[in-house]
């Protein structure tokens, strides 16, 4: 199987007439996978294009009902992920419950960060405890408004630069302050190849190995067993980024079993055959392609049986 592992699908109650006219056109997008061979799409809720108005938990319910329709209606084709926010109240880590428990959804899909607050924040505390007890993949996606928003008033900045970056701080930070030493079994896939991480580990790991060194600057609090590196090759990465050099740091940096395809189409309107090409341009064995394109994805999301 081919499986793409990030794209966005909303309910039509959802429209605006400047939304991309691809996450409400579920047809179109079969015929994109027929086009490109690509039997499973799995599709998630980026928090960019929800309804104004309309509160956190009713945006999350209405969405996880939505995802739960579609999956069961096309079941060999598409595959939503339960929708939720990592500083929800109560409510919203019920709600994320009931998706994965009642509705079967086998993931879950929350922002890098919520109005400036990121996943090291004390207050995803439960959520991160709930995610680890369901036992199910947690997709990272970067929000509208990113990290760096007040430098990118031009050519889209936002969406190309921001988004990736927001997720670099937000996983950097995860880290660093413990979250993967805290809940070593989370299986995180981060959106766009994890923006700049892959090429991360080893300014990470020199900041770790100075850390007593004051005159470099404060290493606190200093909560880690081992260098950030061996985190980072704990995520899982999408290929999201038409640049097979970044897909193959990603694989030399976590390795094959961790990176899975991903297009991001809908709503980007670029061919879904495109996204697959980048992954079948690597110079890679045809085994570690199938891994990448099916194999990986399928094993992270219980499919295989």
């Amino acid at each position: 199987m081919v499986i793409d592992c990030h794209a966005h699908l909303v309910p039509k109650s959802w429209f605006h007439p400047k939304s991309p006219r691809g996450i409400f056109n579920i047809e179109g997008l079969f015929e994109e996978q027929a086009q490109a061979g690509v039997d499973l799409t799995i599709f998630g809720n980026n928090w960019i294009r929800t309804p104004e108005g309309l509160k956190p938990l009713d945006i999350v319910t209405e969405f996880n009902e939505f995802a739960a329709e579609i999956t069961a209606r096309y079941p060999k084709r598409l595959l939503g992920l339960a929708s939720s926010i990592a500083f929800g109240d109560d409510r919203v880590l019920k709600e994320t419950e009931r998706a994965v428990k009642d509705y079967g959804l086998k993931g879950i899909m929350v922002n890098s960060s919520v109005n400036g607050e990121y996943l090291d924040s004390p207050r995803a505390l439960p959520f991160f405890e709930l995610v680890a007890e369901l036992d199910v993949p947690l997709f990272v996606h970067p929000p509208r408004v990113t990290i760096g928003a007040e430098k990118m008033e031009t050519f889209r900045l936002p969406e190309m630069l921001g988004r990736p970056f927001d997720t670099t701080l937000s996983l950097a930070r995860f880290i660093l302050m413990g979250g993967l030493e805290k809940f070593p079994k989370l299986k995180i896939v981060c959106a766009h190849v994890g923006g700049a991480l892959p090429m991360l580990p080893g300014r990470l790991d020199f900041g770790y190995e100075l850390r007593e060194d004051l005159s470099f600057g404060p290493w606190e609090p200093h909560v880690l067993t081992r260098p950030p590196s061996a985190y980072i090759q704990q995520l899982y990465f999408d290929t999201v980024c038409y640049h097979p050099p970044a897909i193959f740091c990603a694989i030399q940096t976590a390795g094959v079993n961790h990176v899975v395809f991903g297009s991001d189409s809908p709503p980007v309107p670029i061919p879904l055959k495109r996204a697959v090409d980048a992954v079948r341009a690597l110079a890679i064995p045809e085994e570690d392609k199938t891994k990448i394109l099916g194999g990986n994805a399928a094993r992270l999301l219980s499919l295989s049986g």
